[in-house]
């Protein structure tokens, strides 16, 4: 088979199987969003997290930081390196449990590469694939029966007693991973400890990340657009006065465009343009939530003016996402708010807006730009107890599985066998054949990867633009302060008692309501419950 035809395939391959994306995690559910609480306890300063080493003999197009920018390929490395050279099993068999997403893979015995990826480990593993929307279920229902797998995905919302979970049923890894002990899995320390801040429950490190990109950005723009109205960087944007002024030239309505329109008025993008908690501020061990700060009444009052000035498409606040999708694609708009994992991917808004970029920010009521750092991680894993041989064997399982891009494990892992499931195009990156969407889709991305990294062969502008939107937003990057801290209220009930005060603001920006039923609501939402989890969360924090 030539690889003219062959090519036809790659689209639907790297639909299901998340190549050529931001991250080989960013796929599936999540993809595209990002924000979702983490059922974890105490702060991640409590424990000496993993020493990051960055991963020998790789050579990126553009580089990465310790700090979590993901490194950039134009193409896949010639001559991959083999980074796990002696297999951590000896013939035995372990068992997981994680989520699937699209269609199942082929079996074990008409998969070369699932073949492969087991003769690299050297042994198996027996994966329970449960398909997304039925996970939480059958988590839970493993769980009461007491069959608990040796690797265990935790989604983050499916085991209401997380912390009970963690400490009755799985492994405390730090004595494995904290330090200098990651040294002994190459793989694992390379990832950022970005990622691992989020593994820390009660004190240790409970869990394994799995990656994916950081900030979930503040959305895209029609930078051809924006350059009429005067503006070549969003960063550059005086303030809130600036920012109208130029969505007020971006406006007319009698040619059908806009500035700005999105689902739920996009509200993520001006929060963080004024500075607007990540979930919570913490101050001395004192925490203060998003809704309750001065800026976040600001942040909803510029956005109430812009749509009463007519700068917002009417009725845009009620699309479904291929709706705002159009609008975007068709240049009704020029800006809107989805998550950056959006742009970076084979059908994303770099390829089909041609003309856009991410929306970097600027500070709207003066002092310092943030980005919110809400796109962390895909996921985590647990390990069920067990004696430090198995532990060590289980960690060497995923070891190889995070092999690095550029690996000869990364290319089995996400692409199968050369052959039988892709071959390689002029330029040494895999085009994908019939076969490698039923070989590829084996859910091991969701048991253990590694760090991101920007690689979508023939695009070298999309890149560019990714990287320097990674590398202006990650270091202004602020961070959830409860994202590992626990919460049984908040767990139980936050997001049932937030959702008057977001409906409250939708309403007021529409016009309907007024900023006096905003502050109402959110008065309602303390004494409903909210005050409570700022206590649990505080007495977390503070032990």
């Amino acid at each position: 088979m030539s690889i003219n035809e062959i090519t036809a395939d790659r689209r639907t391959f790297l639909k299901y199987a998340g190549l050529g994306a931001l991250s080989i995690a960013a796929v599936g559910s999540l993809a595209g969003c990002g924000t979702r609480e983490e059922l974890v306890a105490s702060a991640s300063d409590s424990v000496k997290l993993p020493t990051f080493v960055a991963a020998k003999g790789l050579q990126p197009d553009l580089a990465g930081t310790a700090e979590g920018v993901p490194a950039a390929f134009f193409n896949y490395p010639k001559d991959p390196v083999r980074s796990v050279a002696t297999p951590p099993l000896k013939g035995e068999s372990f068992s997981a449990i994680t989520n699937i997403f699209g269609p199942p893979p082929n079996s074990r015995d008409k998969n070369p590469a699932w073949q492969e990826i087991e003769k690299r480990l050297g042994g198996k593993l027996d994966i329970t694939a449960v398909s997304a929307d039925d996970f939480s279920t059958k988590i839970n229902t493993t769980i009461a029966g007491n069959d608990i797998p040796d690797m265990i995905l935790d989604d983050g919302a499916s085991i209401p007693d997380i912390i009970g979970f963690l400490t009755a049923k799985c492994q405390d890894l730090t004595p494995f991973l904290s330090g200098d002990k990651i040294k002994d899995y190459p793989n694992l320390a390379a990832i950022p400890e970005l990622y691992w801040r989020q593994t820390v429950r009660a004190g240790k490190i409970y869990t394994l990340p799995i990656p994916r990109g950081g900030s979930a950005g503040l959305g895209f723009y029609n930078a051809k657009r924006f350059a009429a109205a005067g503006v070549t960087d969003t960063s550059k944007i005086k303030d809130a006065d600036d920012y109208l002024s130029v969505m007020k030239e971006l406006t007319n309505a009698k040619a059908k465009q806009w500035a700005f329109g999105s689902t739920s008025f996009g509200l993520s993008t001006f929060h963080q343009l004024f500075g607007v908690p990540n979930q919570w501020r913490e101050v001395k061990g004192k925490l203060v939530n998003a809704i309750e700060t001065d800026e976040y009444l600001e942040s909803i009052s510029f956005v109430q003016k812009a749509n009463a000035a007519g700068y917002i498409m009417p009725g845009s606040d009620a699309w479904t996402k291929s709706q705002m999708v159009n609008a975007f694609t068709t240049g009704q708009v020029a800006q809107i708010y989805d998550g950056l994992p959006a742009f970076f991917k084979s059908d994303g808004y770099g390829v089909t807006v041609p003309d856009s970029a991410p929306f970097l920010p600027f500070a709207a009521g003066g002092g310092d730009a943030i980005a919110w750092l809400d796109n962390i991680i895909f996921a985590s894993t647990m390990l069920k107890k067990n004696d430090d041989a198995s532990i060590k064997k289980l960690l060497g399982i995923a070891n190889l599985l995070a092999a690095p891009f550029g690996t000869e494990e990364y290319l089995l892992i996400n692409y199968g066998v050369e052959g039988a499931d892709y071959a390689l195009d002029a330029n040494g990156n895999p085009i994908p054949t019939p076969n490698a969407l039923a070989d590829t889709t084996v859910p091991w991305k969701y048991i253990a990867a590694p760090s991101p990294v920007l690689y979508l062969p023939g695009q070298e502008q999309i890149i560019r633009k990714t990287h320097a939107a990674y590398s202006s937003l990650i270091p202004l990057g602020v961070e959830d302060p409860t994202a590992t801290l626990f919460s049984p209220t908040n767990a139980s009930k936050g997001g049932t008692i937030k959702q008057p005060v977001s409906d409250a603001a939708q309403d007021f920006i529409a016009g309907r309501k007024s900023i006096d039923d905003v502050k109402a609501a959110i008065k309602t939402w303390r004494s409903a419950g909210g005050d409570k989890i700022r206590k649990e969360y505080e007495k977390a924090l503070n032990k």
